[in-house]
């Protein structure tokens, strides 16, 4: 019975992944083969060409794509290239010493990684050189199509040696802020103005084994994301943490105790976790969008929005694999930054916050005009406290996106920034990657405070799976353009932000609940001023499934398609308090949604479960249209989530059952009553077949004790009875010495609790 507690524990634990996983079902699942309006860019098929975007160019609406050995100069347009390419090969000596190095001829070869436009047009360009980083300027020929080389510098400090290695950059000012490595082991990770400003070296305090994932130009300052190894947990295990840092554009270091060093660097945690007495964490920042103006909820005001951007979060690799997309405001990463430190008094001791009276005057969060000619003690100060206490706080205090899986992750996000629908809503709408080469498009339809998203769509766009590793949306009013742009490190794709025009009646249009689509002028279309359900996509104005479905139609050989209505929304709570999170704001109720889906059989269009599937003898009665069949929906397969619970409900039950047929099959044996002959004699047609098999052994082997004992023969034998009961306390087991009186009918009493030998 140890067992019973087991197994309720997994079916436990099935069961909430298989509630996480529902709330990563979509309305619409597509194969990149069904999508209208797709295009690609494969690059060269010889070999992996390591896409990596760089830089977008709105006038032009062109983008600057990194490669091996090349820089692409590609049309947002229709992903056609322009004869403004750069290549870059390393020199053949490069690439023999990258060899001697052990490393391969894939690896040895130049990928552009950073890149920088000046304001007078020409370029500065940094490649891995074979595992020797270096950067060139190119200035656009005014006689020619193309750019020509001007200058060429080392590009350490500036690129990484591997173009595996989690790197970012920002080109302000004329200056390149990079953060990235310094060494081919890649242990010494730095934060470098582009001349010789950069972070301490080795020093776990400033950064830890880092993995930089964004950066940004905000205002006076820079701001670095990535994720590294918490150095204030090291007592409690080692652990990642997610990171924001910043540093003053105009730092240009200390006198003495921070020379040549960053007098304004200073890093915070960012907080993406579902709330709860003990939050769950999800502490690995992966990506994240551009900063912009939005909401995380759907507001009617459109000056009803915040300076903010969204961040891709994973947990470890050895642990639950799970997403999250979360929110955060940057009103709310000034304020951390603002408020106090944290710091150890020596090595060993914990990590506290460093009282207001231990913290110089004025507070060293503001940038300083001349940071050379700033206080000693503040520079010690500064050296040794380069961590707030705070954690920023998820913007609406929990993710607004969930996914628990073994196949996939997600990589990347793209926002669709302040979206106006046909309900007179905005909506920020989420365009997520994922590292299986899907994309999934999702709202939060909430109106209020509460978190309750849902995911639109589902897309293949990679077949063969490739990882999504960037997007950008893309919006070209003049050609009427709305897509999304996919990159993987072997292709770009490009596809439309939606497909309104696949949906053919009112119910279903108003069934996608897309903030683009609305029922207007008797189509589905982009447009903002027709009929429109995003918070439960059913709308009385569009009628019944029957109706539509019965209307006469020319006989037209065109397939029928059944029509679908919104499935019941499940809105689960997860309720949260202030203190739960530090710093986190209080959300009581985190909405999901279930909308499970079945795919058409015929053009890749898919329904949901309660749609209603005429039955045939309803279509001959009802139906008028001639020459047509409605195709039955497959029937959706059981998940392994599914299967688990179904055999593990199988188990405890049969354990249940056979625990209660012991029970009694033992009651039978063994009585209260103290006369065993009356007892075996009442049951005799229990044990008839024993009896035969007693004689039969008895005959056998007169020599060897009896497996099973005759009723009759119970009083006349003088064998020791091998039956093994309960005896009172103090009596003698027969485990092979005889008890002190033979045992025969003597009135010993047959123990009734609770226990089953076998």
């Amino acid at each position: 019975m140890d067992l019973l507690p087991v197994l309720l524990l997994l079916m436990v634990h099935i069961t909430m992944a298989q509630d996480w996983h529902r709330d990563f079902e979509a309305l619409k699942i597509w194969q990149i083969k069904d999508v209208q309006g797709r295009q690609s860019y494969s690059g060269v098929s010889t070999h992996s060409d390591f896409f990596k975007l760089l830089y977008t160019d709105r006038e032009s609406m062109s983008m600057l794509v990194g490669a091996r050995n090349t820089l692409h100069n590609i049309s947002m347009v229709n992903l056609e290239e322009s004869l403004e390419r750069i290549e870059w090969l390393p020199r053949s000596f490069d690439m023999n010493v990258c060899k001697m190095k052990q490393k391969s001829e894939e690896e040895c070869q130049n990928f552009i990684q950073v890149l920088g436009k000046k304001e007078s047009g020409d370029l500065l360009v940094c490649g891995t050189n074979a595992y020797k980083p270096k950067c060139r300027s190119y200035t656009k020929s005014t006689d020619s199509v193309g750019y020509t080389q001007t200058e060429e510098m080392s590009g350490v400090g500036k690129c990484p040696y591997n173009p595996n290695h989690n790197s970012s950059f920002v080109y302000a000012d004329e200056r390149l802020f990079g953060a990235t490595v310094t060494d081919i082991a890649e242990q010494n990770p730095l934060i470098l103005n582009g001349q010789r400003i950069r972070t301490r070296s080795h020093d776990s305090r400033w950064l830890n084994d880092p993995n930089f994932v964004a950066s940004f130009d905000i205002e006076d300052k820079i701001y670095f994301f990535f994720r590294e190894t918490a150095v204030e947990n090291i007592n409690c295990g080692k652990a990642v943490f997610s990171r924001v840092a910043r540093v003053c554009k105009n730092d240009k270091g200390g006198n003495i105790v921070l020379e040549n060093t960053w007098t304004s660097f200073f890093k915070a945690r960012l907080n993406c976790s579902i709330p709860g007495e003990f939050p769950f964490y999800f502490n690995e920042i992966q990506s994240t969008s551009d900063f912009f103006q939005g909401n995380y909820r759907s507001t009617d005001l459109s000056k009803d929005r915040q300076q903010m951007f969204y961040a891709i979060f994973t947990t470890p690799e050895n642990s639950i694999r799970g997403s999250a997309v979360c929110a955060f405001r940057y009103d709310d990463i000034v304020d951390v930054f603002k408020g106090k430190f944290k710091g150890q008094e020596n090595f060993g001791h914990e990590w506290l916050p460093v009282p207001d009276e231990n913290t110089p005057k004025p507070h060293p969060e503001s940038c300083s005009e001349d940071s050379e000619n700033i206080g000693e003690d503040t520079m010690n100060f500064v050296k040794s406290h380069t961590m707030m206490d705070g954690a920023v706080p998820s913007f609406g205090g929990a993710p607004l996106l969930m996914k628990l899986s073994l196949k996939s992750r997600f990589t990347k996000i793209a926002i669709d920034w302040q979206v106006h629908a046909a309900d007179n809503r905005y909506y920020d709408i989420m365009f997520v990657g994922t590292d299986d080469g899907r994309v999934l498009k999702a709202i939060n339809k909430g109106q209020g405070k509460d978190i309750e998203s849902v995911i639109l769509e589902d897309i293949q766009v990679f077949e063969d799976k490739q990882p999504v590793t960037d997007m950008k949306i893309f919006h070209d009013k003049q050609h009427g353009l709305d897509k999304l742009i996919v990159m993987s490190r072997e292709n770009i794709m490009s596809i439309p932000l939606h497909r309104c025009e696949r949906a053919l009646t009112c119910s279903e249009c108003v069934g996608l609940q897309d903030p683009y689509c609305s029922f207007v002028d008797t189509t589905c279309a982009a447009s903002d001023r027709g009929l429109q359900s995003i918070v439960d996509g059913k709308l009385p104005a569009c009628g019944t499934p029957l109706e539509t479905t019965t209307k006469t139609v020319t006989p037209v050989p065109t397939p029928a398609v059944a029509m679908p209505t919104a499935s019941p929304q499940c809105n689960c709570s997860c309720g949260a308090s202030s203190n739960s999170i530090p710093n986190a704001q209080s959300h009581s109720n985190l909405g999901v949604t279930d909308n499970t889906v079945t795919k058409m059989p015929q053009d890749g269009m898919a329904v949901k479960p309660d749609e209603k599937v005429f039955a045939s003898n309803q279509m001959e009665e009802s139906s008028v249209v001639v020459g047509e069949k409605l195709e039955e929906a497959e029937p959706s397969s059981l998940s392994v989530a599914e299967t688990a619970i179904a055999i593990v409900v199988a188990i405890v039950i049969s354990s249940i059952l056979s625990f209660v047929a012991g029970y009694k099959v033992r009651s039978c044996t063994h009585t209260s009553d103290d006369n065993d002959d009356a007892f075996l004699t009442e049951k005799q047609d229990i044990y008839g077949s024993l009896h035969k098999n007693h004689q039969r052994t008895l005959s056998q082997d007169s020599n060897k004790e009896p497996r099973y004992v005759n009723h009759s023969d119970i009083n006349n034998s003088n064998k020791q009875l091998n039956l093994v009961v309960n005896l009172p306390k103090g009596s003698n087991l027969p485990n092979g010495n005889a008890p002190a009186k033979p045992f025969s009918n003597a009135n010993v009493p047959v123990s009734t609790d609770n226990k089953t030998y076998v």
